[in-house]
């Protein structure tokens, strides 16, 4: 130990009295601190803005230091600035002792190989310490700044920048000892450096070399390790890739001193390559890979609720199957050289919590009669416009089921013939799916309620047919596609859990087993007979969606008065400059807020980004509403209108005096409204909940809209006002905490910083290397 400690602070001592490291420290530095100051200005430019930008303010720490998101944060920049720099110190190493001839002494001297080697790196090791404490000066300042810095992944991301980095210094040792010329061993360890940085693009597209390739991408690893979250294989990755080129230049330095062949050369290779391929392997395997997220708020791992349904996944593997066709946009996402990102990015979450986790690829080709596809390639069938689309990706249509092959699997008509994921688990299967938004990926929400499907019993809501009711299917004006059932809307609830059907009284009883029953807007008189099942379903406790237009309501009083509940004659107008006269702004009351905590979490979010205070529902043609309770009902109010702004219009008035602003009659009545309630009550040992809206156009696309003033809430209070029949098993909640988001200091300060990080300790460093560089001159 004596002569590697002796060997270290030789190299130190020539190292640090060298100009090169010097200019090196100075020039880190400065690129750090450009970083640290640039991400950290942008950060608190966003905080100090406020509004809408504060949403870029969040997981500060991690921004700072990792921004996945978009550019690299500066500690990930570390690891790029690396190739310049550490090619510089190392290339001279071994090289230096070969070129000078005092390699020779070395062999003869008392040190065995193992000992220089394990000395020159640790020579190494100390210098990158030094690195990483010219950093810590740019994190103080960092803390300094953050309200609530995440301290914890500040040191974890330390510790990976010191596996990266240790791991660069042996393969530039090793580089070192192949070539006495300098020069020569930094240009080779540049490119191995950036070899390995780009190993992830490599023959990607080859099966049997894709997961060697993507094993070897450093830069991927050193991203997680830096974000906080660690884990057994990429730990072991760096530990191995260091253990393998300190071996490697223990054996090259070796077989210089003896006269071997180099059968007996490429075996000692040989053995250490093997042993690193079978310990890589070995800890890659998800039973063997053991996480650990370092963050504060657990910003890399799935949320608490949704690790607890994968643990009731326990009594089997759940199998992922990819389906991918060719014909569509999303193929480029699931090319097969893009098997190990999407696993990286969307399953690994998710297989850290379940190792038995089975994922698989079915590629085919479909698509619609009317396609797009067959007036752009006219004359040719569905077969030969696939053998087309795959020339162009240079793949074989062989690998690529066929239509009457892939229907026999799954229904892909009912999925658009997009590309999407099916689970199963003993049996049961839940879809989730790409979306035709600007995310495009299914986030946890999604993914969740897939996985919760399979644990519990999926809400099923029925749609009344029989009188022209609102459809949940249509896309219509007047229909509910829009909120329901579109599987290209990831806020749709069917992507969100829910299963819809519609149903007729005419022909059926009401299932027992069903979420919910909604009647939305009956055009004619419903049957007797109809209405003696809906009244014997709501006797035995089942939950119910009604909503009704002011001139139908008649057509549903007879149910609204068994429930206490009845709509005044009427129109509820509110003037406007831009909007017809009936159309009322009513406001969410407490209860309409809390009818689940992702929609108060929501609002609290729009309140922060938007000022919104007053969070209100359009409506389109409402009447206003009384109510008693009875039956042993508790009615609470989920809308009510503003008493200065909005009256009920008695007198008649028609549609083409809506269209100007309308004036207030002494006939029409003041006051507060009420346009939605909420009634509940226990039957059956369950909780009993009915919803009665007095207009049933707020939940359709012309009122739901979000980019009109005043802001509207429609979608989304529509949203979670039908959620509530799920009693609070979908859609799955995925709220974290966000607890760093703010700063300290202002914009205004931010010049200290610049003046002590870009003047004052560089030049203490440059004080420092001339003191020491002039003082050896002199000796």
């Amino acid at each position: 130990m004596k002569r590697i400690y002796y060997i270290a602070r030789n190299e130190l001592y020539s190292l640090y009295c060298s100009p090169i490291a010097w200019a090196m420290m100075i020039l880190f530095f400065f690129m750090t601190s450009t970083g640290y100051l640039n991400f950290m200005s942008g950060g608190l430019g966003h905080f100090e803005r406020g509004g809408e930008e504060l949403f870029s303010a969040r997981n500060q720490t991690d921004v700072i230091l990792a921004n996945l998101r978009g550019a690299p944060g500066y500690f990930l920049n570390i690891i790029s600035n690396m190739y310049l720099f550490l090619p510089l110190i190392t290339m001279g190493l071994i090289s230096k002792e070969t070129s000078s001839g005092t390699i020779k002494l070395l062999y003869s001297s008392p040190i065995t190989i193992r000992e220089l080697v394990m000395g020159k790196f640790m020579a190494m090791v100390c210098f990158v310490l030094t690195l990483l404490f010219l950093l810590l000066l740019t994190v103080f300042p960092l803390c300094h700044s953050l309200t609530h810095p995440d301290y914890s992944h500040i040191v974890a991301a330390f510790g990976g920048l010191l596996l990266v980095l240790c791991t660069y210094c042996a393969i530039g040792l090793f580089i070192s000892s192949l070539t006495s010329y300098q020069i020569v061993a930094g240009i080779i360890t540049f490119g191995l450096f950036a070899f390995l940085g780009r190993a992830d693009r490599i023959w990607q597209n080859i099966d049997v070399i894709r997961n060697i390739s993507y094993y070897l991408y450093l830069q991927g690893k050193a991203q997680d390790l830096i974000t906080g979250l660690f884990n057994t294989r990429d730990i072991a990755y760096f530990l191995i890739l260091t253990l393998v080129f300190l071996s490697f230049t223990v054996i090259r330095l070796k077989s210089a001193m003896e006269s071997i062949s180099r059968l007996r050369k490429f075996i000692r290779y040989a053995i250490v390559v093997v042993a690193a391929f079978f310990l890589g392997y070995i800890t890659s395997r998800p039973k063997f890979n053991l996480y650990r997220d370092f963050t504060r708020d657990q910003i890399h791992s799935i949320t608490k609720p949704t690790q607890q349904m994968l643990a009731k996944l326990n009594d089997g593997p759940l199998d992922i199957t990819v389906f991918v066709n060719l014909l569509h946009y999303t193929y480029s996402d699931f090319a097969p050289s893009r098997h190990n990102f999407v696993y990286s990015f969307l399953f690994e979450p998710y297989v850290r919590f379940k190792p038995d986790i089975r994922i698989k690829y079915v590629y085919y080709y479909d698509a619609e009669p009317s396609s797009f596809l067959f007036l752009i390639h006219p004359g040719k069938t569905l077969q030969e416009i696939a053998e087309e689309e795959a020339k162009s990706w240079n793949i074989s249509l062989k690998k690529f089921l066929g239509p009457s092959e892939i229907r026999k699997l799954v229904d892909v008509k009912k999925e658009d013939y997009r590309s999407f994921f099916q689970l199963k688990y003993k049996g049961k299967t839940s879809v989730f799916r790409m979306f035709d938004d600007m995310i495009h990926w299914p986030r946890e929400d999604e993914i969740a309620a897939a996985l919760n499907r399979l644990i519990a019993k999926p809400p099923k809501i029925d749609f009344l047919c029989d009188e022209i009711e609102r459809n949940p299917f249509f896309e219509k004006k007047r229909d509910y596609s829009g909120i329901t059932s579109s599987i290209g809307n990831r806020f749709s609830l069917a992507n969100q859990g829910y299963d819809f059907d519609t149903i007729s009284l005419k022909k059926q009883d009401i299932p027992a087993n069903i979420a919910a029953l909604v009647i939305a807007d009956p055009r004619t008189p419903i049957a007797k007979e109809s209405l003696d099942k809906i009244f014997r379903y709501i006797h035995n406790g089942g939950n119910l969606w009604i909503a009704s237009e002011s001139d139908r309501k008649d057509i549903i009083k007879p149910i609204l008065d068994t429930l206490g509940i009845s709509l005044r004659n009427g129109l509820l107008i509110q003037p406007s400059e831009y909007y017809s006269g009936d159309v009322v702004y009513s406001y969410i009351t407490k209860d309409g807020i809390h009818t689940a905590p992702q929609f108060v979490e929501e609002l609290k979010n729009e309140k922060l980004y938007y000022g919104d205070s007053i969070f209100r529902v359009a409506l389109g043609g409402a009447s206003a509403m009384d109510y008693k309770e009875k039956n042993g009902f508790h009615i609470r109010p989920l809308l009510t209108t503003d008493s200065l702004l909005a009256w009920n219009r008695v007198a008649p008035i028609s549609n083409d005096s809506l269209q100007l602003k309308v004036k207030r009659l002494p006939s029409d009545e003041k006051g507060t409204f009420v346009t939605q309630v909420l009634l509940k009550r226990p039957v059956n040992h369950k909780e009993q909940r009915i919803i009665v809206s007095s207009d049933a156009d707020f939940m359709t696309p012309s009122l739901s809209r979000y980019d009109h003033l005043p802001r509207r809430y429609n979608y989304d209070f529509g949203f979670y006002s039908m959620s509530i029949f799920s009693y609070g098993q979908f859609p799955a909640n995925t709220i974290r905490p966000q607890t760093d988001n703010s700063y300290d200091i202002k914009m205004a300060d931010v010049w200290k910083q610049r003046v002590l990080l870009y003047y004052i300790i560089p030049s203490i460093l440059l004080l420092i290397g001339s003191v020491i560089l002039i003082r050896r001159k002199r000796k």
